[in-house]
Order: structure tokens, then C-alpha cells, then sequence
């Protein structure tokens, strides 16, 4: 049995950074958070922030092999900035050489949108890829979830 999990939004951001490779405290400012609990695990998390007027980013971090990817889940992940928030868009911004998430936000129907070049220190590009709510087919899941 799975539980879709809005609080304590600093453990599922906890969550999320050390499957992303950051500090455990890493600074998101203001955000929300979702989380997938199976199990009493949380194998899932995502956090929202940089909330602006037609616009919020989104960040995934999951267990490998967790199997989160419910219609449920889906279907709340996108609700949420959606239809709840009203948002004309999500984006995800990704690092370069990250090849394993730059594919799985393909796969949720993200498009590439943009490089920022030399964004980090070490020269590694930042990727952004946006999805529109017209694009999105996980707001149809509803009746599934």
C-alpha cells in the first residue's frame, strides 16, 4: 500500500537532495514537497519552488527499483502545480551529463528548452526543460488514481 505525503515537507526535501547528490540541508527557500511513502519508506519525494506567477520548478529524487511511478502519484505530482496552483507551466532544470534524469523528464513529456552554459563552476551546463499544462497526459490519470 502506497501514501501520498505532503508533511513534514523538510524530510522529503532531505530526501530529495541526497538522491540528487546535495547536502541533506541544501537551501531550497520557499517550497512544497509530495512524497511517496511505500512501506513505511519514503522511496519518493519532489519539491516545488521558485513559485512564480505562470511558472514553479520541480525536483524528483527516488529510490532506484522503488516502482513510485503509481498512476496516483502521477497524477498528484502534476495536480498539484497544475490544478491546485494554477501554473501555466512546470520546469525541471537539469545538470549536464545528468543523462539518466534528462531522459526519465523526457519520458514525463518535458521538452528542452534551454542551455545555460558554463552555469556551474567546473564549466557543466544547466539544462531546462519545461511542460506546459496542455502537454501534460498525467492530469487525466485522475480516474486511474
Amino acid at each position: 500500500m502506497s501514501l501520498i505525503i505532503a508533511q513534514p515537507k523538510e524530510l522529503i526535501a532531505a530526501f530529495v537532495n541526497v538522491r540528487q547528490g546535495y547536502p541533506t540541508e541544501s537551501p531550497w527557500g520557499y517550497f512544497n514537497a509530495l512524497g511517496l511513502i511505500r512501506s513505511d519508506t519514503l522511496v519518493a519525494g519532489i519539491i516545488y519552488n521558485a513559485d512564480e506567477a505562470a511558472n514553479i520548478c520541480m525536483h524528483i529524487g527516488a529510490d532506484d527499483g522503488a516502482r513510485w511511478l503509481t498512476p496516483a502519484f502521477l497524477f498528484a505530482a502534476f495536480d498539484y502545480p497544475f490544478n491546485q496552483r494554477r501554473k501555466n507551466r512546470v520546469t525541471a532544470l537539469l545538470r549536464e551529463g545528468n543523462d539518466r534524469a534528462i531522459e526519465f523528464v523526457k519520458h514525463l513529456g518535458f521538452e528542452h528548452e534551454g542551455t545555460l552554459k558554463d552555469y556551474f563552476d567546473n564549466g557543466d551546463a544547466r539544462y531546462i526543460y519545461g511542460l506546459r499544462r496542455e502537454q501534460c497526459r498525467f492530469l487525466e490519470m485522475k480516474k486511474a488514481a
